[in-house]
């Protein structure tokens, strides 16, 4: 936490430095195997945005896998969910979940989902993002970034959401900061918005 709290006075400076120019504080958390997060709540509601995926557990059955990720769905701090199905294209197959259940519990607590855009996941696929698109769940479209050069990644999950037909008023990071930071503050609230 201490290192986290150091780049957050990074942020800061930066946000200072760069008006109107924003930087969110934001973080990547770990969804434990009985569905709760490896960050303190108190952590958690100092961030602008959460990214909440599973790491770790990869061999559990449908109906636990699907519980636990729900579970962090429900979360009033978590507004995306990474890499929903975990597979690693060529190395990892994805583990078993409901996805019509998944789809349900993101849109009725307002929780996004990633299109993770590296090309070693590239998940959720079209045709998930697709089937998000029409249950009325927001999308987010994610580099997973470990170094800059990967960001240019993020042409590849522009390109799943074309292949959806997914617009940008449908994906949350390309929404106008004004409304943005309104739908995340929302899900904080159990508001879930809906999808304009």
């Amino acid at each position: 936490v201490g290192r986290l709290r150091e780049q957050w006075d990074t942020i800061a400076r930066l946000n200072e430095r760069l008006a109107p120019f924003r930087i969110l504080r934001s973080a990547e958390v770990d969804i434990r195997k009985d569905g709760t997060l490896d960050y303190p709540d108190e952590v958690l509601a100092e961030l602008d945005l959460v990214t909440a995926s599973v790491h770790t557990g990869f061999r559990m059955d449908r109906q636990e896998m699907t519980r636990r990720i729900v579970s962090a769905m429900r979360h009033p701090h978590v507004h995306i969910i990474g890499h929903l199905t975990g597979r690693l294209l060529g190395r990892r197959e994805p583990y078993e979940v409901d996805l019509e259940a998944l789809l349900t519990a993101a849109r009725e607590t307002g929780t996004a989902l990633e299109i993770n855009a590296s090309p070693d996941r590239l998940d959720i696929c079209d045709l998930h993002a697709r089937m998000a698109r029409e249950a009325g769940v927001r999308l987010a479209i994610c580099t997973d970034a470990h170094a800059v050069g990967s960001l240019q990644d993020m042409a590849f999950g522009v390109a799943v959401a074309r292949r959806a037909w997914v617009g940008p008023e449908s994906v949350l990071n390309a929404l106008p900061l004004p409304r943005l930071l309104g739908v995340l503050a929302e899900k904080r609230r159990g508001a879930p918005p809906a999808l304009q």
